[in-house]
């Protein structure tokens, strides 16, 4: 594959990309020593590419392998579980030159107490990760509510970290943006995994621009994340004036995804974004049995349909009843069976409204450059697409 040139692109449409800060200055400049081995393929993204840090999906390898490809290669913290020393074992092993960006649930990463900050600040001191991102929430406060409390922002910033912030609402990017992020990742009810109740959720496009104009006037960068599996999808989310997206599904369903393979298949083998329902219904029965817990309004999820989902999706309170009462319900253990062989009739299996785009499971690096070159095409193809107003032919007319 030949690399893209960055300066080319920005030259032809300086309105879409031209805007860069320093998280961005200072990624470009890590990503070309990102490699396997010393044949192997680089590329460098003309266009900006992040995976998502899905938790249980995304490891070492898949963060070394989107690096390689010239992106934005992350790892799941998750609930701060012991498997993320080994994950960026793996990803040192793989990519030892690569940027390290990990990505942090925030309701689960501090707890509420100071047990959770001193596990976050170890984490900090120990790994020196080059990027964090912060979501659910994405602004927490060392102190409580306090608000001149220091927040998780500084003390990222402290150790020398980058911030990505992903949000769900414009109020949310503009507390992030005066928390003084690096980045705001817009994500919408498209996306698949947690994200904001679809009755508070927007659209990945709307929710896109606005925060871009709310970004605008600091040059902070925006990413477009919920319902982008292609490039077309991503072009469509750069014209708004987005820097970048983010990629979740499409990149579990790669050859170096963590996770479940039969989760996998059932996501190639899913038709269009009608098979996703946006529900909290996962949530409610994660949460009557586990001791983290997803609170509102995060307690929602884009998964693929399935016999949960029909049943109680629009059952929410009735579901909630059951769970409370004295005996869990007879199916409870078949459920969690479900999870733990993959049997996704019951099971979640996690997905954004792209996932129609995915027709079977590839390389990262493939998959990388591929979207990167649709996105190329799609936006040096979009002149074709304008009709101009012929002055002559406006005169003539009554």
């Amino acid at each position: 594959m030949i690399p893209l040139v960055l300066h080319t692109l920005v030259a032809m449409l300086p309105p879409l990309i031209h805007r860069r800060s320093s998280i961005w200055l200072h990624t470009i400049q890590l990503l070309p020593s990102c490699h396997i081995s010393p044949n192997a393929r680089i590329a460098r993204s003309a266009v900006q590419i992040m995976g998502a840090p899905m938790l249980g999906v995304s490891g070492g390898l898949l963060a070394a392998e989107t690096c390689r490809a010239g992106g934005l290669g992350f790892l799941a913290a998750g609930h701060l579980t012991s498997s993320l020393d080994s994950e960026i074992e793996i990803l040192r092993q793989h990519a030892p030159n690569s940027p390290l960006c990990i990505g942090f649930i925030g309701h689960s990463t501090y707890g509420g107490d100071a047990r959770g900050w001193r596990a976050f600040e170890e984490v900090l001191q120990t790994h020196r990760p080059d990027v964090v991102q912060f979501f659910a929430p994405a602004i927490a406060r060392k102190g409580g509510h306090s608000t001149t409390a220091a927040t998780n922002v500084d003390l990222a910033h402290a150790h020398g970290a980058l911030v990505m912030a992903q949000v769900g609402s414009a109020a949310d990017a503009a507390e992030a943006l005066e928390s003084g992020v690096d980045a705001i990742i817009a994500q919408g009810s498209e996306a698949g995994g947690h994200g904001l109740r679809r009755e508070v959720g927007s659209g990945t496009l709307p929710l896109a621009a606005r925060i871009v104009g709310l970004a605008a006037p600091n040059g902070i960068p925006v990413l477009a994340a919920g319902g982008i599996c292609d490039g077309r999808t991503m072009a469509g989310m750069m014209s708004v004036g987005c820097d970048g997206v983010v990629l979740g599904t499409r990149l579990w369903a790669s050859n170096e995804a963590l996770g479940n393979a039969r989760f996998k298949e059932k996501l190639a083998k899913a038709t269009s974004g009608d098979d996703v329902v946006r529900t909290q219904s996962f949530d409610a029965i994660w949460n009557s049995y586990r001791s983290i817990q997803w609170p509102d309004p995060y307690d929602s999820c884009g998964a693929l349909r399935n016999d949960i989902t029909d049943k109680w999706d629009t059952r929410q309170r009735e579901l909630e009843k059951v769970l409370d009462s004295a005996a869990p319900p007879a199916w409870m253990e078949k459920y969690k069976h479900a999870n733990e062989v993959g049997d996704s009739d019951m099971a979640a299996v996690l997905c954004g409204q792209g996932v129609g785009e995915v027709e079977g499971i590839e390389p990262t690096f493939d998959i990388v450059a591929r979207i990167n070159d649709e996105a190329i095409t799609t936006i040096t193809s979009l002149p074709k697409r304008v009709l101009l107003n012929n002055d002559d032919d406006d005169n003539g007319r009554s």
